[in-house]
């Protein structure tokens, strides 16, 4: 392992301070270690003009407005089965999905935690709840989505909080998925 020394304005420095300071994080050196595993994914480095890709994988930049244009033009069930598609493809073609039990809600996280880095929202779950803040989809892709990654059924409950969704598990699916 090599090692640099880096200056810092005052502003970072002293988040990672702060950061350090609460625990969040055991120092200085691992925090900057693990932003560089996020930069590397992250970056712009593997981003042509116009193409920009994380990984394998090909991202568009889209505006929130024009994404629920489309899912407007679709019915409930439409956009319920479109996430239900989403999720049948997400687990073939992504190969760390393959050897998980994503019925096991201890693992659920792996799937959470990839929507959040990806922009979905931000995503906690509580026994057997999902809380969503600040959801980029609309509810019935997300439980189409989620339905099928975990075999469960999802009722949503009902808030008044605008930016807030939540998700109770309902039951288990025992059908066959195709």
């Amino acid at each position: 392992m090599r090692s640099i020394e880096i200056s810092l304005d005052d502003d970072a420095y002293n988040f990672l301070e702060f950061l350090e300071r609460t625990r969040f994080i055991k120092n200085k050196e691992e925090a900057i270690q693990k932003a560089m595993v996020f930069f590397k994914k992250f970056s712009m480095h593997d981003w042509l003009p116009d193409i920009y890709r994380i990984g394998n994988d090909r991202i568009i930049l889209m505006d929130r407005g024009m994404l629920l244009d489309i899912f407007e033009l679709l019915t409930d069930s439409e956009t319920y089965r479109a996430g239900q598609l989403t999720a049948m493809k997400r687990k073939v073609m992504k190969p760390e999905y393959r050897d998980i039990n994503l019925v096991k809600p201890a693992n659920w996280l792996i799937v959470l935690k990839e929507l959040e880095n990806l922009g979905w929202g931000k995503f906690f779950k509580v026994d057997n709840e999902i809380k969503i803040e600040s959801l980029a989809v609309p509810t019935n892709y997300l439980r189409g989505y989620l339905e099928t990654m975990f075999k469960v059924e999802f009722e949503e409950h009902q808030i008044k909080i605008e930016g807030l969704t939540i998700f109770i598990v309902k039951e288990t699916k025992l059908e066959t998925w195709r």
